[in-house]
Formats: structure tokens, C-alpha cells, sequence
């Protein structure tokens, strides 16, 4: 008979290479500190030329101003990709004209929804803090100079709280879109403060 090993299981802050997830950042295993900006984009199809010029000259200002500034986009809506891609083939293979209308209407409902909801992405501004010193005041004081340059900038944004951090993860890594709150450990909404009296 084999045996089956079981091997010890990685945390999720270990699978993600963060140590901690702070008020204002995420300290990670490789002794950096990553500090993230909500921005909020502007619709750059209704802007005239000459405003998305002046757009890209304020986000060549940012980029400047840092050297360890990195960008990410995240959908923060549902894909329904797969979903489609089920409808299409089981469409290929049906011979019934009244399912293959509702198979129709169903990929229409879903190209519908993710119209909808095409803009719904986050975009973010990350500081990287390499070597990060907890005594230091390098982090405080390069958070405040990025909040004032976006500000001067014209960008609309602010600094992702705790809760933020860990929704982005969320999606990011698991694709997790709908859940709203997110405990720090596992079951942690569960415990009340009297099982402890």
C-alpha cells in the first residue's frame, strides 16, 4: 500500500510573501514595505486630445518624482469568460431550436453585464520601501510626498486602508469579487469575546 505524504501547508501571507498587512501597507518576507494608492481613472474616450496629452505629461510627473513606484490594474468586477465559452459549445452541440434561443439569450445577458460593468477597475499606485526599517520615517514621509504629488498632479486618489489591502489581495489572487469582509485570521468573526470571559 503508498502512502500518501502530506506536506505542511503555506499560510496564505506565506503563499502571498507578506509578513504583515499593516494600517497603511504590506511588509513582505523580502524586508520590503509596499504602500498602495487608489486612484481614480478618468473616462479618457470622452477627453479631447489635447486633455489626454495633459494627462499622460501629470502621470510622466508621478513616475519622476519615484523610483520605486509600480502600477497595477485589477478588475474588480466578475469575468464571465468560462460562462460564455460553456454557453458557445453546449450552443455547438444542441439540436432543439428553443434551447439554443435561451443559450442565445443567456451569452446576450452576459455580454450585457460585462458592458456594464467594463470600467470597473482599480487602479493602483504602489510604493516599494526596499530594506524597510520599522523605527525609520522614510515610509510616513514618502506616503505624504505621493498624497501631495498626486494631489498637484490632478489625480484622484487615496491611500488603501487595512480592509482595502486586503480586498485587492482578494482579487487579485482569488478572483474574490463578491465577499465584503474579510477576516485576518480564519474564523475570526466567529469567536465572541465572552468565549474567552
Amino acid at each position: 500500500m503508498n502512502r500518501i505524504k502530506i506536506g505542511t501547508k503555506k499560510s496564505t501571507r506565506e503563499e502571498i510573501g507578506a509578513v504583515n498587512i499593516e494600517p497603511n501597507g504590506v511588509e513582505t518576507n523580502k524586508n520590503d514595505f509596499l504602500v498602495y494608492f487608489l486612484v481614480q481613472p478618468d473616462n479618457i474616450a470622452v477627453l479631447s486630445e489635447t486633455a489626454v496629452r495633459t494627462k499622460i505629461i501629470a502621470l510622466s510627473g508621478v513616475i519622476k518624482g519615484y523610483d520605486c513606484i509600480e502600477f497595477s490594474c485589477i478588475n474588480s468586477r466578475e469575468n464571465f469568460d468560462s460562462n460564455k465559452n460553456f454557453y458557445k459549445e453546449r450552443l455547438e452541440k444542441e439540436h432543439s431550436q428553443k434551447v439554443r434561443e435561451l443559450l442565445e439569450k443567456d451569452i446576450a445577458h452576459l455580454d450585457r453585464v460585462q458592458i456594464q460593468t467594463a470600467s470597473a477597475r482599480e487602479f493602483l499606485f504602489i510604493l516599494r520601501f526596499k530594506n524597510y526599517n520599522f523605527e525609520s520615517n522614510d515610509v510616513q514621509t514618502g506616503i505624504s510626498r505621493m498624497e501631495k504629488l498626486l494631489k498637484d498632479e490632478g489625480f484622484t486618489s487615496r491611500l488603501a486602508a487595512k480592509d482595502d489591502i486586503k480586498r485587492l489581495y482578494a482579487v487579485y489572487y482569488v478572483q474574490n469579487i463578491t465577499q465584503i469582509y474579510f477576516d485576518n485570521y480564519d474564523g475570526e468573526r466567529f469567536v465572541r469575546s465572552d468565549d474567552y470571559i
